[in-house]
């Protein structure tokens, strides 16, 4: 099928497009509610939107404004808005799928609409879990302990607003490793592998899959990185709704958070010691060990 001369994708060729990346298909393979839930839904709705002409730019504002909107109904006094808040932002998160599987399947993908992906997804995603307390103090009958240590709902406002710190401070610290320790990381580690060049930082990042070597690691690692991702938080978020656990919730994501990230700073520290041996050694002429050739900057 053509429009003014440009082929209109098929569903599967929709899918194809989608897949056409090995590192995003390996890494979304592990991903429970993404690949079962709802990127089924969203091949449907690109092709809807493909035939209406609407373009991946357009839905990613569109998907940002009903990310707002599904935030708004959340914090809202109205009981009956809250249930209604999760549902938009359900469809938030499959409108975010749609943008770029529009993009693929047109082949339109350009910088400025990662940037608006990024960004109109990101505003969101910030600020998910101090929604989440707010919602908690303005609801107190979704709380299963609704005066907690004498506080009230107050208590669980501020453990929303820490949570929210936990996560972003855990985005915070990643980058930093990938942009000022990952590249001679990467090189310690091709090296003691024998290959001849480093895994970039996606490709290291998302080899989820189980590993017959360490098969519980690798269960535990495919565990945590579902527990990230925005699509689980709103199925849990569901969930604790029906249950009037909102307070679980945040509980129990305060201490994930909090654990990852100290978890991941004792990792990266030890990284960084590694990285920082090599640029400790000086060597008077040619290489030591080969490990001259890994260091940049000043000698």
């Amino acid at each position: 099928m053509k429009r003014n001369g440009q082929h209109l994708p098929m569903l599967r060729e929709i899918r194809e497009a989608h897949g056409s990346n090995p590192v995003r298909r390996e890494y979304e393979r592990y991903l429970l509610f993404n690949g079962y839930l709802f990127r089924p839904i969203s091949f449907l709705l690109t092709w809807v939107a493909i035939r209406m002409g609407a373009t991946s730019e357009g839905v990613s504002w569109l998907s940002g404004a009903v990310g707002l909107a599904g935030c708004a109904l959340l914090v809202s006094g109205s009981q009956e808005a809250a249930p209604v808040g999760i549902g938009v932002l359900f469809l938030f998160n499959l409108l975010d799928c749609v943008d770029g599987d529009i993009a693929r399947s047109m082949k339109t993908q350009n910088p400025y609409g990662r940037f608006l992906d990024s960004v109109c997804g990101g505003v969101i995603d910030l600020a998910f879990w101090g929604i989440v307390g707010i919602m908690a103090y303005r609801h107190p009958f979704l709380l299963h302990w609704p005066n907690a240590f004498g506080y009230g709902p107050m208590f669980w406002l501020a453990v929303g607003g820490a949570t929210c710190f936990l996560f972003i401070w855990l985005g915070y610290l990643e980058m930093c490793f990938d942009q000022i320790l990952r590249p001679d990381w990467d090189k310690i580690q091709s090296r003691e592998r024998g290959e001849d060049s480093p895994l970039n930082a996606a490709e290291s990042n998302l080899l989820l899959g189980p590993s017959s070597e360490q098969p519980v690691a690798a269960w535990i690692r495919v565990l945590m990185t579902n527990l990230r991702v925005r699509e689980t938080h709103y199925a849990l978020l569901l969930v604790a709704y029906l249950t009037a656990t909102v307070d679980l919730l945040l509980a129990a994501y305060l201490i994930y958070y909090a654990t990852y990230n100290l978890s991941l700073l004792v990792v990266y520290a030890k990284r960084g010691r590694e990285v920082k041996a090599l640029y400790s050694t000086r060597p008077s002429s040619g290489t030591v060990s080969g490990k001259a050739d890994l260091r940049r900057g000043e000698p």
